[in-house]
Order: C-alpha cells, then sequence, then structure tokens
C-alpha cells in the first residue's frame, strides 16, 4: 500500500444488519469521485463479524458497496480482521476476482457443495435460475423447487424494471444445513423500488405506502415490458411456514412480510436502491409428484 494514498477509512465492527447497511448508505451517500489514480479506499471489517454471522445479507451490500466504489475510481484496501472469515471471502466466494475481470459475473467457488456470488447482469438471470434450481434438485431429489425458480425470476427482472443501476447488484444464496433454510439476497444501488413506483403512481403518499403497493398484482413501475402487473405479488405466495419471510429495503422503508402479515416500518436513512432477502426453509416447498403408472418408450 506505500503507492497509495488512503482518502477514506470505513470500519464495518458489527454484523448488525441494521447498522450494517446504516453505515453503507452513509458513506455512500456521502462518498465523492477520486481525485487522483492512486487514491484508495480501505474497508475494515472487524473480528466480531465472523463467517457464521457474515449472512448473504452483508455479501450483496458489501459487494454492492465496494462496486461503487470502483467507480467513483479509487482503489480497494479490504482489511478483513477475522481469520476464517478472511479464508473464507478469499479463498472460498473469491470476492477480489470480480473485479479483476470487467464485469464478471460469477466464479465458481472451490468447494462444489456451496454456491457463490453472482453479478445480476440483464440477459443472464436465466442462468443463474437454472444452476440454482438443479442445485437444490439434486440435493433433494424428492422436493420440487419450482417455486424457488419463479421467485428468483420475479426478484431478477424487479432489479431490471426498478433499479437503473448501470450493473451495481448482486445476489447470493446460502443453504442453512443447520436449520434447513434456504436464504436469499439481491441488492442493487439503482433508483429503488419506493422511487420508481411514487414517479409511476404520484398519488403514493411515501415509500412505505409504496413498499405495500408493489407486493399488489397489478402494480408495476411500467419501465420493463416484462412486468405488466406480475411480479414481487407472486412471491407472497412462498411465505407458507412460520419460518418463511420476505424483506424489502428501498429508499426509506422497510417492509416485511410473513405468516403474521405484512408491515411497513420508516428508515432514518436512506437506501439508494433496493435490498431484498428472503427465508425459505426447505419444508415450505412441495414434494415431487412422482407418477410410476406410466412408461414411455
Amino acid at each position: 500500500m506505500a503507492n497509495y494514498k488512503i482518502r477514506k477509512t470505513f470500519m464495518l465492527p458489527v454484523s448488525d444488519k441494521l447498522e450494517w447497511v446504516k453505515s453503507i448508505c452513509h458513506w455512500r451517500n456521502a462518498l465523492v469521485k477520486a481525485l487522483y489514480s492512486y487514491d484508495c479506499v480501505k474497508i475494515i471489517i472487524g473480528p466480531k463479524v465472523t463467517k457464521t454471522n457474515f449472512a448473504p445479507f452483508h455479501i450483496v451490500t458489501l459487494s454492492c458497496f465496494i462496486d461503487f466504489i470502483k467507480r467513483k475510481g479509487y482503489l480497494i484496501y479490504l482489511d478483513i480482521q477475522n481469520e476464517e472469515l478472511r479464508e473464507f471471502v478469499y479463498r472460498d466466494m473469491s470476492l477480489t476476482a470480480y473485479w479483476r475481470v470487467e464485469n464478471i459475473a460469477h466464479i465458481d467457488s472451490p468447494d462444489a457443495s456451496r454456491l457463490n456470488l453472482w453479478r445480476v447482469i440483464n440477459g443472464r438471470s436465466e442462468e443463474y435460475e437454472e444452476s440454482v434450481h438443479r442445485y437444490f434438485s439434486s440435493k433433494f431429489p424428492d422436493t420440487d423447487f419450482l417455486m424457488l425458480k419463479t421467485c428468483l425470476a420475479e426478484l431478477y427482472f424487479n432489479v431490471f424494471d426498478h433499479a437503473k443501476a448501470d450493473g451495481v447488484a448482486f445476489s447470493y444464496i446460502h443453504y442453512d444445513e443447520q436449520d434447513d433454510i434456504i436464504h436469499i439476497a439481491i441488492c442493487d444501488f439503482g433508483e429503488g423500488i419506493a422511487s420508481t413506483l411514487r414517479k409511476a403512481y404520484p398519488k403514493i403518499g411515501d415509500d412505505m405506502e409504496a413498499l405495500q403497493m408493489s407486493i399488489k398484482k397489478g402494480v408495476t413501475a411500467k419501465s420493463n415490458e416484462h412486468n405488466a402487473g406480475f411480479g414481487l405479488d407472486n412471491i407472497l405466495s412462498a411465505i407458507t411456514d412460520k419460518k418463511s419471510a420476505l424483506r424489502i429495503v428501498s429508499n426509506r422503508a422497510l417492509l416485511l412480510c410473513n405468516m403474521n402479515g405484512v408491515r411497513p416500518y420508516s428508515l432514518d436513512f436512506e437506501m439508494k436502491g433496493t435490498l431484498i432477502y428472503m427465508d425459505l426453509p426447505i419444508s415450505s416447498f412441495e414434494k415431487s409428484e412422482i407418477n410410476d403408472e406410466y412408461t414411455f418408450l
């Protein structure tokens, strides 16, 4: 680092989700363009952030933040102080490699049993949906994961419909074997669902109302041919278990959807873009129907 000048240092000391995303949003809104080619931003992830509590939520928001910093013209020094987490990020995820090759979409994990980070690129979402579907269908051959594939398709189209993120969008999926839950996180640094819907529907009062509307059938920002009123409302049909949950963070609001209903919350900071994270227990998926009565020759 001797040849570079560290202009900003950002510290992420704990994995608390609210503090994590709030910090990243504040830093993002305040960061100006680099003045010189050797200007550097240092990101420190403290020792209390471990591999165990480093969830898809943290991975996609960190990836978007790094991408955003790079586009501002800075070099990045990522200092991960927990040894196990550092090994995971550099050796398993190969996180830094996503910026060595321009706009690379995906790097396979050396662990074949693990899904890895994907850059959300228009035209490649179907490839990712299929790979995720194959992964879980192979792992659980008696379970029908069509609903998972449908959820992913709608989440990706949401990025393309609302984001205008210029490629600053990432997704990550993790299967928690201990709890038997699939965790999904998708983040973009675009305009945000709430912002685009408020432009399309001027009578919407605030961001909380906008997010509540986003999950209603027939509501769309009308910015993409695909979304003719079908989208996030379909995802709600996957919330069928007490451990299932859908959370949408966009602009100045958070929407929580679970078996107890739909609850909006106001935020004291602005998330310019959209962060969606879901919990889907394996038990919430239907069993595959196998019909042995017919044989096709």
